[in-house]
């Protein structure tokens, strides 16, 4: 036994000395040059930031061992950084293949872990540098403005900034890179919680752009579009050809009426309800009808959930309630409570809802017949009717813009350059506002949608452009406080310099 082991200790001591000698030899038959190393790299910041949308340049000075003047086609570049995939985790994603960074900002606000490398042609030896690259998005929040331009249409912005002020932005599309290309006149823009939508693009907040030529919504964040964004994709079953959306309103959470090409449409996405079949129709007549494109109803109410449109067919008013498929007519209200008759057998000129008195429908009727006009109200919920008479406002006959004061109940329309403000208990109109030579293209009251973040809802917006000034840079938009007892018109703010307004919403946040 002990034999055996003294051999096999003796076969291990060869092996040893044997393949020593070995190592020592092979060594001495290999020649050792210095490679082209990196020795140092300035200019590059340990933190790049930068501002969604904005420039960003880094221009790194390299200097590399053997190569004194820096010969820049000698090497190979790469920035990159670590992004999200689009399925919950993350990729490395290529900024640009240069040699110094100088690109247009397209990454989403936030911190990322990014990377310059660089890599020597002749030796295929990588060098990596990290940095920590942050991005901001100043276009986070503001009034996005659907305006004319040209006889066609652009996105605008009054975008919110770190001061509190808004900052005017022309074109957001081409200022952001985004795909989308606008064709067709400006119809409508409208943002709500949409909760999370079908198909490919996984967009939970919507962002609505509308012309006359369709209607699509774009990335809330970057404003990036993809075909796959466009309206149609939210509807199911036939879809009229050359559809678009004149009017969409949000009506409690996740949940939303839309018209376009004379139907309505709902959407609840709580209950896997997409726009598909329309809702205009009467199911005890067995009939459709054609919708006027307005939406009467209060966008916070869960429970009760309803909205009242109006059939331009049989000139009347008709309720969608809950997630029923299709509208109902309103009875009559008995002899004493009735003012008017919801089978008013008049033109529809404007509607909405408004908190004003517990919260109520006000419409503006126009006898076929002449050129009166009457103002009917009444409450969406009870049907309960509370007003009906002739407006009596100067040039009421020829007013083409309406907006009621949502806290004062207040009307207010336009005729060319003038602004009135109509008293329904006085019957009486008062000039507020004389624009001399510049034009209204837009008139409303805006309706937030988180009511206590923003509580200004009570101020009147006004949009006009100057027919002197190029195109594009004409318009202009106030915004006005309405005081009671027909007190004049407090102007708050007052923004130009971009198209004629013809819709905006708030991108709130």
């Amino acid at each position: 036994m002990t034999s055996k082991i003294y051999q096999y200790m003796i076969i291990a001591f060869v092996a040893i000395v044997t393949l020593g000698s070995c190592k020592k030899k092979d060594l001495g038959n290999y020649d050792y040059t210095e490679i082209n190393e990196l020795s140092s790299i300035a200019d590059l910041p340990e933190e790049v930031n930068a501002v969604y949308g904005k420039p960003l340049s880094v221009k790194p000075v390299l200097k590399f061992s053997q190569d004194p003047n820096f010969d820049e086609s000698k090497y190979t570049y790469q920035w990159y950084y670590l992004g999200p995939n689009g399925l919950g985790g993350n990729k490395l994603i290529t900024i640009a293949t240069t040699k110094d960074l100088n690109i247009t900002t397209g990454i989403i606000s936030g911190s990322y872990d990014a990377y310059y490398a660089v890599t020597d042609n002749a030796s295929g030896v990588r060098y990596r540098t990290k940095f920590k690259l942050k991005v901001v998005n100043e276009i986070n929040e503001g009034w996005i403005m659907m305006c004319e331009v040209d006889n066609g249409s652009r996105v605008d912005i009054l975008s919110l900034n770190s001061e509190g002020t808004f900052d005017v932005i022309k074109d957001l599309l081409e200022t952001t890179g985004s795909q989308l290309k606008l064709e067709g006149k400006p119809k409508m823009t409208y943002t709500y919680n949409t909760g999370l939508m079908i198909g490919p693009d996984a967009i939970s907040y919507g962002l609505y752009l509308g012309t006359d030529q369709g209607t699509t919504k774009v990335e809330p964040n970057t404003f990036k579009w993809t075909n796959t964004m466009q309206l149609n994709y939210e509807m199911f079953g036939e879809i009229p050809n050359g559809f678009y959306a004149d009017v969409m309103q949000q009506r409690g959470l996740f949940i939303s009426y839309m018209i376009g090409k004379g139907n309505a449409y709902f959407y609840n996405r709580s209950q896997n309800i997409y726009y598909s079949a329309p809702i205009n129709y009467i199911t005890a007549e067995q009939k459709g009808f054609e919708v006027a494109p307005f939406i009467a109803g209060d966008h916070e109410i869960i429970t009760n959930a309803h909205a009242i449109f109006y059939d331009k067919t049989n000139r009347r008013f008709v309720k969608h309630t809950g997630i029923n498929a299709t509208c109902t007519t309103i009875p009559e209200p008995t002899s004493d409570l009735k003012k008017f008759s919801f089978s008013t057998g008049m033109d529809l000129d404007y509607m909405t809802w408004v908190p004003f008195n517990g919260g109520e429908v006000f419409s503006i009727l126009k006898d076929p017949n002449s050129s009166k006009k009457y103002l009917a109200r009444f409450n969406s919920f009870s049907n309960l009717q509370s007003y009906y008479d002739e407006i009596l406002g100067d040039e009421i006959a020829n007013a083409e813009f309406f907006a009621v004061s949502p806290d004062l109940g207040y009307i207010f329309y336009t005729v060319g350059s003038k602004v009135y403000e109509y008293d329904m208990v006085y019957k009486t109109a008062k000039l507020m506002l004389n624009l001399d030579n510049k034009k209204i293209s837009y008139l409303n009251f805006y309706n937030f949608k988180d009511f206590n973040k923003y509580k200004s809802y009570n101020k009147l917006m006004i949009g006009t452009y100057d027919p002197a000034l190029p195109s594009g840079s004409d318009g202009s938009l106030s915004i006005y406080t309405v005081p009671p007892v027909n007190g004049d018109l407090v102007l708050d703010q007052s923004y130009s310099g971009f198209g004629r307004v013809k819709s905006l919403t708030y991108r709130e946040r």
